[in-house]
């Protein structure tokens, strides 16, 4: 049974770790530091590529939010009521399943072809880590590069 809660306690560490990166992207709503724009010509592209870029990365991060989210609220329950392996397994897997199909929903709307990338390299490492045989091993820093990459494209 410790050993139970200390591999919960463990899980808990590293859902911090990566929500505290995937945090990160966070947009915010200051303006461009360029200045104003020459023309309003010149200006309406940027202003709709900001906007998309705001949209999609917002979008995108509250799909990793719900999964991680999930992910560290499950393992807090699991303190006081243990699942089996396989419950907790298959639980980790439809939070997986969550953040994946939110990326790849939001991947071809984004207009930024590094937010696009990074949705989709995020949502490809996910996939990858799900096929592997041991997936869910919390110590595999295996997504730590992915969910910065995706943190860098969203500008934070």
């Amino acid at each position: 049974m410790s050993t139970l809660r200390l591999r919960t306690l463990g899980s808990l560490t590293v859902l911090a770790a990566i929500g505290a990166l995937a945090a990160g992207c966070e947009t915010s709503a200051e303006p461009d530091a360029a200045g104003s724009a020459p023309s309003s010509a010149a200006a309406s592209p940027t202003v709709n590529l900001a906007a998309n870029k705001k949209t999609v990365c917002e979008a995108g991060l509250q799909a990793v939010k719900a999964g991680f989210g999930g992910m560290a609220d499950d393992a807090i329950a699991q303190i006081d009521k243990p699942v089996s392996k396989a419950e907790e397994d298959r639980k980790i897997r439809e939070h997986y399943t969550t953040i994946v199909t939110g990326l790849k929903a939001q991947a071809p709307q984004a207009a930024d072809p590094a937010v696009r990338t990074a949705f989709e390299n995020l949502a490809g490492a996910i996939e990858q880590r799900m096929a592997d045989k041991k997936p869910m091993e919390v110590d595999e820093p295996s997504l730590t590069k992915p969910i910065e990459a995706f943190d860098t494209a969203c500008g934070n």
